[in-house]
């Protein structure tokens, strides 16, 4: 079984700036550090983009150090938030790039790991011009392998003015590139949104994560952007040959844990009987069909 960690939006900035007043380099330290001792066996982690609050480079100088002292491979992507210029200087030798564009494959484990650009200048929305779409699209043509498909960007609309208004600006082609090889997309992985998301496009079904710094309140009636003072967590995510299951991990969580040995069906069969109620023993009966 292939295990590995999904962190996304980390806003790292400079050291004298919190980023709408959160610590986002001590969280993101915070989290690496869980993670690292809490899932040792992991394959790898990956970062959904929005490494960088504001794109600069001192953001991407501090990324390298947080994984200086992180044992585990990470891929790195980048968001709307993140400065192409900036990354590439720092981590231009990191992967195996289609430039100018931060998007490259791995295969591993017998699966593909397609890790997509979707900034697109101008907007916080996103786009995948031509050239990416044809790129993604012959990725996809050119392998029997199943994929794992990473992107910032939500795949589709989901519902939410704020957030959609700055989702990708076509999705429609995306969509249609994506089309003939639904099947063999077991899973897309991305970030952007800053809330907890489930979901599926085209069959394939889809998660996205918190942040390291402020979280979304989802509203699906109000225009503007909502906050709400929420924990942030990452994802460790376990791939099996015919399912994926991401749990999230609510590393800041601070309080007791309440700890005891599994009930006994026997003993909720009495907890019931107490409370006059008789727990069935076998399955019911089969009714006639209803004409």
């Amino acid at each position: 079984m292939l295990k590995f960690v999904h962190l996304t939006d980390l806003h790292l900035s400079n050291p004298a700036e919190r980023p709408d007043g959160y610590d986002t380099h001590a969280t993101t330290r915070r989290a690496l550090d869980h993670a690292a001792e809490m899932f040792p066996d992991m394959d790898f982690a990956v970062i959904t983009g929005d490494i960088a609050n504001w794109g600069e480079a001192v953001a991407y100088e501090r990324m390298e150090a947080l994984l200086r002292d992180f044992p585990h491979k990470t891929y790195l992507m980048i968001g709307n938030h993140d400065n192409r210029a900036n990354f590439f200087a720092r981590f231009g030798d990191r992967h195996p790039y289609a430039l100018p564009y931060v998007q490259y494959v791995d295969d591993r484990d017998g699966l593909r790991l397609l890790f997509l650009d979707s900034q697109t200048p101008g907007t916080h929305g996103g786009a995948f011009s031509q050239d990416r779409l044809d790129w993604i699209a012959a990725r996809l043509a050119e392998t029997d392998r199943e994929v794992l498909l990473f992107m910032h960007h939500h795949p589709t609309a989901i519902g939410a003015p704020s957030m959609d208004a700055k989702g990708l600006m076509n999705w429609p082609a995306f969509h249609e590139v994506l089309r003939p090889h639904a099947r063999k997309i077991r899973h897309i992985f991305h970030g952007h949104c800053h809330t907890p998301l489930a979901g599926s496009v085209l069959g394939i079904p889809f998660t996205g994560l918190r942040s390291m710094g402020p979280q979304a309140f989802t509203d699906l009636k109000i225009e503007q952007a909502c906050r709400w003072v929420a924990q942030p967590h990452y994802g460790v995510v376990l791939v099996g040959p015919d399912s994926v299951v991401t749990h999230q991990i609510e590393f800041a969580y601070a309080g007791p844990l309440m700890v005891r040995d599994r009930q006994k069906f026997t003993d909720f069969i009495a907890l019931c009987a107490a409370r006059g109620v008789e727990v069935p023993t076998e399955d019911p009966a089969p009714m006639d069909p209803v004409r």
